[in-house]
């Protein structure tokens, strides 16, 4: 009792038990439902498979009438029988009939061949059959005597030899000329058949339809049996013409019927209308029938039932092992709670305790809002990031608990916000107070677009803020660019900061919104083009996007080059002008590629002129690079290098300079300590410095605007004049002294130098030495 109690005690156990049971009756349904079925099914099929072979046993007659149809034909139209079947000739008709005895030795169905010559008034037959020719012939006669009508080309069944047992021995096939064979001197040809060979051909087929304790009896239109598989049963006769009666009476040519006798049940199947007005009779025993469904029955009973016992035993355990949760989860609830009510089923009392702990909970909810926005803003970021990945039911509870301000239906746009000079910014403000001013951008911007539209709002952490804005109708740029306006002066004047805005295409569902997310981060590169504080979309950018271009033509390429050797500033400010207007048609990842061909072209220039400088100028690729890569629009990076390039251009002067004054500094070095060498000259220099004498030439004379050959004349005519003033040496002395080695050249030069010859100049200060 105490078992049967806990037992109705526990309501919610009874519960799963009855949806076991309610199981178990399913099943049991289904499996009645599926026997019948097959059962159907297997009567279904044993109908077709005796219909298929009744079927089968008259187009196998049909067929072999045909054959015998054939052969029949050939024979009595053949040229080499026609002394048989219509000569006057009796020796060549006797000659003719061996190819008769060829045919019925080698053809098995036949019993023999008879020709009847009307001409001859004669009868002609083969030899190999069982019968007296003369017995053939008048047992032939008396058939065709007997009946008004004799149908040609049809197997007939006919009685040859009255002492034998059977209805008739043969079937012969008539072929004559005409309509009837009414004519004593018709011609005419018949074919006797053995009907044994019908009859191993129907018992074949029982045979291969694993049917040869069934009876097949074929009938002709007077319910004659002309064929039987011979299969005894009691009271044949009987039965036989009962069946035939209601064959007759029934309008389906070929069906079934179940037919007892004598307490025993056969089942009939027919076919009626065949060849000849034939009829195909099927007996089989209706026990034998039926053996395979009543094992089919049985089966599905057996299995049926050891299905159920197996079913109830594991639904008593399943219950048990599936209550044992609840069972425990009730312990714990009454032992939490003493006012549980013991007249209600478990999962009432559980509910009822859930209930109140959630309204604890919910108290407790209240005080955390700020944790519930950090869960929001999470989702929002994750439906940004990937929210492919958001089924539609996770998207509309998000939507729901979270209170996301997002339209289910309608269209949306994404807005990408970008502070402009963020690396600037960001060097100068702590990123804690970089986040308090992407919040107050997110706030600012929620309150203004959410006058007209929906929104939600997330910091990515990734140097931009994202709105999702939605609303249930279509959107158009023109509206969504008027409000971000009046956002961009509102933080303008608040936080003296810009920022750009990148919207994305209109789209109508949210799992689009992460591709859009990728597409807007894109686009929003091309503030590079665009400028500062700008308005990107799609369409301002698609000419970018579409545009397959990435190499500079090098005939700019080789401007720039010349322009960077020349040092010609104004050329090379145009070059990369015309560079820079040409990457701002470029896709965004070919424009850095682009621009960094341009750094690296100068950088091999500079390579390549610095061969001739003693001070040789270079660049930092790196720095230029970094440099690069932290501007945000061409112009900024215009700037960049133009800095760069004048920096370049300077030093080269510098150096220039530096050398000129160096290489001049060294020839006069030279000529003052070889002035004496009347072989010093400006090739000799040149190859004493392995350098051109005409590149030496130009740069001396731009230094000092004299020749080389100048300077060294003036410094032998100073020296000259030294010694004149302070050596008593002669004038030809001091000539060869010097360096000179002729005597008029010296005094030409001397004279054109101090305006007086060289022993003049001596006198004359001699004398003023004196005075």
């Amino acid at each position: 009792m105490s078992l049967l109690h806990m037992f109705r005690a526990r309501k919610y156990l009874q519960r799963i038990l009855l949806s076991f049971m309610l199981v178990v009756i399913i099943l049991i349904a289904t499996s009645a439902v599926l026997y019948l079925n097959a059962q159907s099914k297997v009567l279904t099929m044993q109908l077709d498979a005796d219909r298929k072979l009744l079927t089968q046993i008259n187009f196998n007659i049909e067929n072999m009438n045909g054959i015998i149809k054939d052969l029949a034909v050939s024979l009595f139209y053949d040229d080499d029988m026609v002394a048989v079947i219509s000569g006057s000739d009796f020796e060549q008709s006797i000659m003719k009939l061996d190819k008769l005895n060829r045919t019925v030795a080698t053809t098995p169905y036949l019993h023999s061949i008879v020709y009847y010559n009307g001409t001859q008034k004669r009868y002609f037959s083969s030899l190999h059959h069982d019968m007296n020719n003369y017995q053939l012939y008048d047992a032939l006669s008396g058939y065709i005597k007997s009946r008004s009508e004799l149908p040609k080309l049809q197997l007939i069944p006919v009685k040859l030899d009255e002492s034998k047992e059977g209805a008739f021995d043969v079937f012969s096939f008539f072929v004559y000329d005409g309509a009837t064979l009414n004519a004593a001197d018709r011609n005419f040809l018949v074919l006797n058949i053995k009907p044994a060979w019908m009859l191993d051909n129907v018992e074949a087929l029982n045979a291969l339809a694993e049917r040869e304790n069934d009876l097949i009896f074929v009938t002709d239109s007077r319910h004659n049996v002309l064929i039987s598989n011979d299969r005894m049963l009691p009271g044949l006769m009987e039965m036989k013409n009962n069946l035939l009666e209601r064959i007759s009476s029934s309008s389906n040519a070929l069906d079934y019927f179940t037919y007892a006798y004598e307490g025993q049940k056969y089942r009939v199947t027919y076919l009626k209308r065949g060849l000849n007005d034939w009829q195909i009779i099927s007996l089989q025993n209706y026990r034998a029938f039926s053996n395979n469904v009543s094992q089919m029955k049985w089966t599905a009973v057996v299995v049926t039932l050891s299905v159920v016992v197996m079913t109830v035993l594991l639904s008593v355990y399943f219950s048990i092992r599936l209550y044992k949760p609840i069972g425990n989860l009730l312990g714990l609830v009454r032992h939490g709670s003493n006012a549980a009510p013991l007249n209600r089923d478990e999962m009432s009392i559980i509910t009822t305790s859930f209930a109140f702990m959630r309204d604890k909970l919910q108290e407790l909810e209240q005080g955390q809002a700020s944790q519930m926005n950090i869960a929001k803003v999470y989702h929002v970021r994750s439906l940004i990031a990937a929210s492919g990945n958001v089924p539609e039911q996770e998207f509309r509870r998000n939507t729901d608990q979270y209170s996301l301000d997002i339209a289910l239906q309608g269209s949306m746009v994404l807005a990408l916000i970008r502070i402009d000079n963020l690396y600037d910014l960001t060097s100068k403000t702590q990123s804690t107070a970089l986040s308090l001013l992407y919040f107050a951008i997110s706030n600012i911007g929620q309150e203004l677009l959410r006058r007209t539209f929906s929104c939600e709002s997330a910091d990515m952490k990734s140097d931009h803020l994202v709105f999702i804005i939605s609303r249930d109708r279509d959107m158009h740029y023109d509206e969504l660019y008027g409000v971000f306006r009046e956002m961009q002066e509102t933080v303008g004047s608040y936080y003296h900061i810009t920022f750009s805005v990148t919207l994305s295409q209109v789209f109508h569902t949210y799992r689009d919104i992460t591709p859009h997310y990728s597409q807007t981060i894109r686009h929003s590169n091309y503030r590079m083009i665009l400028g500062k504080q700008a308005f990107i979309d799609p369409d301002r950018v698609k000419a970018n996007e579409e545009c397959g271009q990435f190499h500079i033509p090098q005939e700019l390429e080789r401007q720039l080059t010349e322009g960077l050797k020349a040092g010609d500033w104004e050329q090379l400010n145009d070059c990369v002008k015309r560079w820079l207007e040409l990457v701002s048609g470029f896709r965004f990842e070919n424009m850095f590629s682009a621009l960094l061909h341009m750094v690296v072209t100068l950088s091999n220039t500079l390579g390549e002129i610095k061969h001739y400088n003693l001070n040789p100028v270079s660049i930092n690729l790196q720095e230029i690079n970094r440099r690069i890569l932290e501007k945000e629009t061409l112009e900024e990076i215009r700037e960049v290098l133009m800095d760069e390039i004048r920096e370049v251009l300077e030093k080269r002067q510098s150096g220039r300079e530096d050398k000129v004054r160096l290489i001049t500094e060294t020839v006069k070095e030279i000529v003052d300590k070889h002035y004496s060498d009347p072989d010093i000259n400006i090739q000799k220099i040149a190859d004493m410095l392995h350098m051109r004498h005409v590149y030496l030439g130009q740069v001396f004379k731009e230094r000092e605007n004299e020749t080389i050959v100048d300077y060294i004349n003036r410094t032998r005519l100073a020296k000259a004049k030294l010694y004149l003033e302070q050596q008593d040496l002669t004038v030809i002395e001091i000539m060869e002294k010097v360096g000179f080695g002729n005597e008029s050249y010296f005094y030409r030069l001397f004279k054109r130098q101090y305006g007086t010859t060289p022993k003049d100049y001596r006198l004359k200060h001699a004398i003023d030495r004196n005075n």
